[in-house]
């Protein structure tokens, strides 16, 4: 008999962080961001934050879906980023997430840019 699983078989959220200057830090995540991946992604934020790195530009490149709890998350971040004194940009967003964004009309809270060298110049 096979065994039960409390939770179903998702993909990790990875990560890979590169500061682009002092102020500036690039998170990219990779993997899905749903209600699974969430604590390990906010862990993660928590501590860029704890470590004054509050300008923080989201690369969602790698991102392969984002359900209803990870949008949560970007406003979270967001209120928290700013909280702080920085600010939160997303770039390289996937059409399938950027029609949500759309859709919720998220973009106009969020900045969102095509590419690293477009969100830099807006920072």
């Amino acid at each position: 008999m096979p065994e039960k699983r409390s939770q179903p078989e998702k993909e990790k959220l990875n990560f890979e962080i590169k500061s682009v200057d002092k102020d500036v830090t690039v998170l990219s995540l990779i993997g899905d961001l749903d209600m699974w991946t969430l604590p390990c992604a906010k862990e993660r934020i928590n501590s860029l934050i704890q470590a004054k790195k509050v300008k923080i530009i989201l690369d969602l490149e790698k991102t392969n879906y984002i359900d209803s709890s990870g949008l949560g998350f970007f406003i979270g971040t967001l209120k928290k980023l700013r909280d702080a004194g920085g600010d939160l940009m997303l770039i390289n967003l996937n059409a399938y997430i950027y029609q949500i964004f759309k859709l919720i009309q998220l973009e106009h809270i969020i900045h969102t840019y095509e590419s690293l060298d477009e969100a830099i110049k807006h920072f």
